[in-house]
């Protein structure tokens, strides 16, 4: 079945999740495109089709970079009188570093980490015998080892932001909550992933290097290029230099001969190739393996 070029300003409205209220105000600003069919006064807007499917696009792009979508939902908790021992059994059964805390009505107030629970245990130099350390440790709760307050954020909060807070503040996670409840947690290794997966990390393709003037107008010719050279773009992220004079593009690309792309980014006349990488050029090592062998 052939896709319409146009729709009802109803069939717009149902696709984006929206009033028709809100259609007829994204066409008087002029953000969608838009016909009006029959009279002047009394005919029917018609929505263009590719429009709303652009922005549907969009809205998901928005969403996969929120925290709600990258985070664990439904954590593991413990509450403020769990002890010392059910907290390490529930860390070492659900294979999890961090354990939110919370009270009697589900808000988070404090995290603990593998960290603390080893600087609270006994040392391992004790005199205790097994059941005098059992008891010792029933008695230490998660109140009197959490850190509290703890930080958090809202599960819309985007993932670059939540990235932000972590460095600012040197930890390696964030608990998430909706309306003060705890609805998730996000840590380090989610981050990670993310960074993996919008650099284009574990696609096939190869990966361009490059430098060019941070200037307005030379990205999208740099980005036509690569594509009068054949290639799909998996990923491109840029970054500036501290002068602000050159932008450091990374493109992960595929479908393109490396001597057609170097001859279409030649032509631009200000791309500068520092790089161009394959899938097989990066290998991942093994350390010290002879020398463990020798011992």
């Amino acid at each position: 079945m052939e896709a319409k070029e146009w729709i009802t300003t109803q069939e717009a409205a149902d696709r984006l999740g929206v009033t028709t209220a809100r259609i007829r105000q994204m066409v008087a600003e002029n953000q969608i495109g838009a016909r009006k069919m029959g009279s002047k006064y009394r005919g029917q807007w018609q929505i263009k089709a590719s429009d709303i499917e652009k922005r549907i696009y969009l809205k998901g792009v928005t969403q996969a970079m929120r925290v709600k979508n990258r985070m664990t939902p439904n954590p593991i908790v413990a509450t403020l009188k769990t002890n010392y021992n059910e907290a390490m059994h529930m860390m070492k059964q659900n294979n999890i570093q961090h354990l939110p805390i919370v009270n009697a009505k589900g808000q988070p107030v404090g995290i603990v980490t593998q960290a603390d629970m080893l600087k609270a245990g006994p040392s391992p130099v004790t005199t205790l015998n097994y059941y005098e350390i059992a008891a010792f440790l029933d008695n230490i709760t998660m109140e009197k080892i959490m850190t509290s307050p703890v930080l958090g954020v809202d599960e819309s909060c985007s993932i670059t932001n939540a990235a932000n807070f972590m460095l600012a503040n040197k930890i390696d996670s964030l608990l998430v909550t909706r309306e003060d409840k705890l609805t998730g947690i996000i840590t380090i290794a989610d981050i990670f992933r993310t960074f993996v997966e919008i650099t284009g990390g574990g696609q096939p393709g190869a990966r361009i290097e490059a430098r060019i003037p941070n200037q307005k107008g030379h990205l999208a010719p740099f980005i036509q290029a690569l594509s009068n050279a054949g290639s799909y773009i998996v990923s491109l992220a840029i970054t500036v230099s501290e002068n602000n004079e050159f932008g450091y593009m990374d493109v992960k690309e595929r479908g393109g001969n490396e001597d057609d792309i170097r001859k279409e980014l030649d032509k631009l006349g200000y791309v500068e190739i520092v790089s161009f990488l394959h899938n097989d050029e990066d290998k991942l090592l093994t350390l010290g393996k002879d020398s463990a062998a020798k011992k």
